[in-house]
């Protein structure tokens, strides 16, 4: 049952990453399938959120129409680092858990742009620095907020997870 809900909150996530952009332009920055990679590493659970990421990234090649494979590469790198970042440090704050997007959204975005810059396909706002920081700047900031409904919403929809989170904390601070 688990996975089930994993499998569809990931498809879930990429129809809205289709859909929204068109009617909302700023949400062209947030990036849904990286909320979720971060959200569910941030679990203490490598595994799954490499699964997720890679997972996430690939679909979101298939529908974005860029180097399939890019964003699968990158979210799968980002959800093994915030798992293992998880498991060493105590990232349960909400602070600790906004300041986790915001570095994995910059470093999503200079990813993919340098994996698109090595694959010889630069990407247009890459030309210049200073566009290059006024993407990086909204991105983060778009995912930043984003994050904050999408980690209570899904909070919410997975409230095990939620419960472990707790748990952990109690251990490895009350004993």
């Amino acid at each position: 049952m688990q996975s089930l809900k994993v499998a569809l909150t990931i498809i879930i996530a990429l129809l809205l990453q289709m859909v929204i952009p068109g009617r909302l332009p700023f949400f062209q920055y947030v990036d849904l399938a990286l909320l979720i990679t971060v959200y569910f590493s941030l679990q203490r659970a490598p595994m799954i959120g490499m699964l997720v990421g890679v997972i996430g990234g690939i679909g979101q090649d298939a529908i974005g129409g860029g180097i399939l494979g890019v964003q699968g590469f990158a979210k799968t790198l980002l959800g093994y680092l915030i798992a293992v970042a998880s498991i060493r440090f105590s990232l349960e704050n909400p602070l600790a858990r906004l300041g986790v997007v915001a570095v994995a959204a910059a470093a999503n975005t200079v990813l993919f742009a340098g994996l698109h810059m090595v694959l010889e396909d630069p990407l247009p706002y890459t030309a210049a620095w200073g566009q290059f920081g006024k993407v990086l700047g909204k991105t983060v900031l778009a995912d930043g907020v984003a994050s904050l409904a999408v980690f209570a919403l899904l909070d919410r929809i997975f409230p095990e997870q939620h419960a472990a989170r707790r748990m952990a904390i109690g251990k490895r601070f009350y004993e």
